[in-house]
């Protein structure tokens, strides 16, 4: 049965962002319950408009035992996981029983660990799926989505960026590259890809306008055998905007394989720019 036509109610764990709030209303609009149980610190008051419960990140048992009351059996687990902070860590006897796997959460690569929490949650007789599972139009299709095409020097540059991601990839490091005239300007690691943006802003001399035109492109794609049900790669408004002001010509993502946030506005605000953004598919 399609996700999306479920009758029995979507569990969502939200993180920060609007895509917890644009999947719950979907949902509402197709007739699905949801019950949201939002992150302190992270998810947006706006949830409360749904039915919902707030949870630190490491009350597991309080988590597990509020989903199933409400016979949840499907989890979307949307808005970031973050390795637990002291300060967000209330003792209790939950906390102790699952302290082996908290404190692996300190320990490894993204990949690891988010494959770890899958295990996890599954272990406790829910299903994880992934938000592009219940709500397929979320993630960038193939095709250029602008008015602005990639030239050729684009083009090569996306080539480039593609295979200096999946090498990246293959050691559990990275999800993104900046690459302006076949140069590697720089990659993404442990900061993301608005720091590594931020970054690229400081070498604009590669990718800034030269007679009359941008050079360079942010290439994102996820990493081999990443797991998409948790920790699909993003691009959004604000990735446009700070590709926009490191000086770069567009964007290339992974075709069906990235979330796309507030969609029409941000192919918008990349015609406004002037940028491309390209699904290819891989």
């Amino acid at each position: 049965m399609n996700d999306l036509i479920k009758t029995s109610p979507l569990g969502i764990l939200a993180g920060s962002g609007s895509l917890p709030l644009y999947i719950a209303q979907r949902m509402k609009e197709s007739g699905r319950p949801v019950v949201i149980a939002g992150i302190y610190g992270s998810a947006v008051q706006e949830i409360e408009s749904y039915d919902h419960f707030w949870v630190k990140f490491v009350q597991f048992d309080a988590l597990f035992k509020k989903l199933k009351a409400q016979n949840v059996e499907d989890l979307v687990i949307i808005g970031g996981v973050r390795r637990p902070k002291i300060k967000d860590v209330k003792i209790d006897f939950g906390l102790i029983r699952n302290l082996p796997f908290i404190l692996s959460l300190t320990m490894g690569g993204d990949d690891k660990i988010l494959s770890s929490v899958v295990d996890f949650i599954e272990g406790q007789g829910l299903s994880v799926v992934g938000a592009h599972q219940v709500v397929p139009e979320l993630t960038v299709e193939a095709g250029v989505l602008t008015k602005t095409k990639p030239s050729k020097t684009d083009l090569s540059d996306i080539e480039k960026g593609i295979a200096t991601v999946l090498n990246l990839g293959t050691m559990d490091i990275g999800q993104a590259a900046v690459v302006a005239r076949n140069y590697v300007l720089c990659v993404e690691a442990a900061e993301g890809t608005d720091q590594m943006l931020e970054r690229a802003k400081g070498l604009r001399q590669w990718g800034s306008k030269w007679l009359g035109r941008r050079f360079g492109v942010l290439v994102k794609l996820p990493k081999p055998n990443q797991e998409l049900r948790i920790d699909m790669p993003t691009i959004g408004p604000k990735t446009v905007e700070m590709v926009g002001k490191a000086g770069l010509s567009g964007i290339c993502v992974a075709a069906n394989q990235v979330l796309i946030t507030e969609k029409q506005k941000t192919i918008d605000l990349a015609n406004k720019l002037g940028l491309f953004i390209v699904g290819k598919e891989l």
